[in-house]
């Protein structure tokens, strides 16, 4: 016995159209928001690893696997794709 499954595109109503496409907006409005803070958080630390080598002390970077320039790449990394896949 097969039983149809009344799922997909062509089985929502109008106001199921308008729901998603609502939803859809506020994600994409969301993601170009994190976007942006991500690239400021990523300048911020990226200040700071600079003030860090200028005191020329232990708390300079110790080199690619130091954590702040993983973590800015990483964020740089993030805001992108963010960017790619939900800019209008």
């Amino acid at each position: 016995m097969n039983q149809l499954s009344m799922t997909g595109e062509d089985w929502l109503s109008e106001g199921d159209r308008k729901r998603r496409a609502r939803a859809e907006a506020v994600r994409r409005k969301a993601a170009m928001k994190a976007s942006e803070k991500l690239c400021a958080a990523a300048d911020a630390v990226g200040e700071f690893s600079m003030a860090c080598i200028e005191c020329n002390d232990a708390s300079t970077p110790k080199g690619a696997d130091d954590g702040r320039y993983t973590l800015s790449v990483n964020m740089r990394e993030f805001a992108g794709w963010l960017q790619s896949v939900y800019k209008d």
